[in-house]
């Protein structure tokens, strides 16, 4: 078969990990996905449990992808996306960073990229998740299909209109799941 879309991530933490298990679970090759990861266990780890290929740096492999998944912790995204910018080619931007507005994001990448913000919540990774999706007028339904595809891999997704819904979203779906963890293990300590 031909070479399906390449895809890129910046950072490889738990829920990229769970993202890229998904993929590959629904037949997505480990040789079409590249992760740009600083931290060098990490690193290895992805590639022993994947098959990933594995960089420390933006470079050529993140310029072949047709979407990129921005995937660091929000305080690392400005560095990560400045380091990223001059490597992302044509691609598709999503980022899964929560709190980070796209306007911040369009800026610290140089403007004129085509990006979705989306919002997974931690059952995602278990493959169980709900993710809320949000992109501005200008992303077409192809990259809104791609976009919804991808995190269907961890889960359900949700669309929004406003990108302010999604703080509502990381709020309720993102930490609520905590509060549950909280309430059984409170239940357990009194049993």
């Amino acid at each position: 078969a031909g070479g399906g879309v390449k895809i890129g991530f910046v950072g490889g933490g738990n829920m990229a990990r769970a993202i890229i298990g998904g993929l590959v679970a629904k037949g997505i090759r480990a040789s079409d996905i590249t992760v740009v990861e600083v931290d060098g266990v990490a690193r290895l780890k992805l590639v022993a449990e994947f098959g990933v290929a594995s960089v420390e740096a933006p470079g050529p492999g993140l310029a072949a992808a047709g979407v990129v998944v921005f995937a660091v912790k929000p305080q690392h995204m400005r560095a990560a996306a400045s380091a990223a910018a001059a490597h992302l080619g044509e691609a598709l931007v999503v980022s899964i960073a929560a709190g980070i507005r796209l306007a911040d994001l369009a800026r610290w990448l140089g403007g004129g990229k085509r990006l979705v913000r989306a919002m997974p919540n931690t059952p995602a990774l278990v493959h169980a998740g709900i993710t809320g999706l949000h992109a501005p007028e200008g992303v077409g339904a192809d990259d809104r299909q791609a976009a919804e595809d991808l995190l269907a891999a961890v889960g359900a997704t949700l669309w929004f209109e406003r990108e302010s819904d999604l703080d509502a979203v990381t709020a309720v779906s993102g930490s609520g799941p905590a509060y549950v963890f909280y309430a059984m293990e409170s239940l357990e300590r009194a049993a």
